[in-house]
């Protein structure tokens, strides 16, 4: 009796209607998006030049490096983390709403010669060879905290997308679409978000007459067949359009929970065993681990990079291949099933991405002077457990579903997990 009067004197809170309120307020007020996104494009601008102008200057050479320390504080200390741990939990808002570089290309595109996007820049697989390449050159030579390899990194990732905006498409972002080396993992990530642009494919077919503009998705989007997370952005334009498209929450890894085998892809699952899991983990726990300094000690007159990059590859090929053998197993020798079932990976591996980029945070907190070992154990045990059950969980049901045994899957998860646990996590 009590706890039913506490229920009905609790105020009601209708997460539907919130969510689909919030989708709406970001489609009235795109004005406001737009002096925010131009106030991202500001903030990032001067951190990644004045870093590398201000040494060029009589300026102090104190108040120089406070403004590089500063610089990589905002950037891999917190901005980096975030995204990634926002992507994984809501979806990619960071893409469609803050993005300094989504900023820049539409603006650019809207501006520039309105050419015809090529083929060969709408081949899958170009986002992913991009983060693997970026992913690995930063850690390879240490770029995080040296403003000018900062500089070459970010910056020249901002010029190609200004560059694809000022040639292709006409009020498009089609570097998003096709090659932001950070939109292959988000693609992946985004599917375990609690948050989705929902379409209701019967009230848009019997929308009344007239009906209203096409929707100006700036990812060239067919909104009406949406029914994924993975390239949406998140902007919110196309909300409430004809009544039938709004923000709508849903379980966590939901959409990997109800993922059709025939929707499986070869490359999410060779993204998800060999990028996601292998090469993150790779190189940034190879670099002065076991392997890296018996290779060292095997070739010493080679340049140090070379047994690093060696070490970072090696272990992420390992890595790899041993999760794609368990879904192998798990899929009873079926490729496909295989595919299936690497999705239920994707939580866990979005875990440990996170926690890699957490650990450039510690060790900055570290060297100021301040002691994180006992956090930062800590907060790994909590995420990973939490990681581990999350895939177990959409795992579970991706067995029902292709009707396979989940014995070798959760040998895959909790085997990753405990790969992760015993991580000591280099940097650089």
């Amino acid at each position: 009796m009590i706890r039913q009067a506490l229920a009905r004197l609790r105020p009601r809170v209708d997460a539907a209607r919130l969510a689909q309120r919030a989708g709406d307020l970001l489609r009235r007020r795109q004005d406001a998006v737009r002096v925010v996104q131009w106030a991202f494009v500001a903030v990032y601008l001067t951190l990644l030049l004045l870093p590398v102008l201000l040494p060029l200057t009589p300026v102090a050479p104190a108040v120089a490096a406070r403004v590089a320390r500063f610089a990589e504080i905002v950037f891999w200390g917190v901005w980096w983390p975030g995204v990634l741990l926002s992507v994984l939990l809501v979806g990619q808002f960071w893409c469609g709403v803050l993005c300094p570089d989504g900023t820049l290309t539409e603006f650019a595109s809207r501006r520039g010669r309105g050419g015809k996007i090529p083929a060969w820049l709408r081949r899958a697989g170009w986002p992913l060879f991009g983060f693997s390449l970026l992913f690995t050159w930063e850690h390879l030579v240490d770029a995080y905290g040296r403003p000018t390899l900062v500089l070459l990194a970010v910056g020249g990732m901002t010029l190609l997308a200004l560059g694809s905006g000022l040639l292709f498409g006409r009020g498009k972002r089609v570097w998003c679409r096709y090659a932001c080396p950070a939109g292959g993992v988000f693609s992946l990530l985004s599917r375990c978000a609690v948050l989705h642009f929902k379409v209701d494919r019967a009230a848009w077919d019997a929308a009344p007459r007239p009906q209203p503009a096409p929707v100006d998705c700036p990812l060239l989007l067919d909104v009406r067949r949406l029914r994924s997370n993975e390239k949406c952005s998140m902007c919110g334009r196309c909300s409430g359009h004809r009544d039938a498209v709004a923000l709508a929450p849903r379980a966590p890894g939901g959409e990997i929970a109800t993922l059709a085998a025939a929707d499986a892809r070869g490359l999410d699952a060779f993204a998800v065993c060999f990028v996601l899991c292998g090469l993150a983990y790779g190189v940034i726990n190879a670099p002065g681990g076991r392997l890296h300094a018996w290779l060292s000690a095997l070739a010493p007159a080679l340049p140090d990079w070379v047994p690093t990059l060696a070490a970072m590859l090696l272990v992420a090929a390992a890595v790899g291949s041993l999760l794609a053998a368990l879904l192998l197993a798990a899929g009873g020798g079926a490729r496909r099933r295989a595919q299936h079932l690497s999705y239920a990976l994707i939580p866990l591996a979005g875990i440990g991405l996170f926690l890699g980029a957490l650990d450039y945070a510690f060790m900055l907190l570290a060297e100021a002077g301040q002691a994180v070992a006992g956090a930062r154990a800590a907060v790994r045990g909590v995420a990973i457990a939490v990681g581990a059950a999350w895939s177990l969980s959409v795992g579970r049901a991706l067995c029902r579903r292709s009707g396979t045994g989940g014995v070798f899957l959760a040998a895959a998860i909790l085997g990753f997990a405990a790969v992760l646990l015993a991580a000591e996590g280099h940097i650089g």
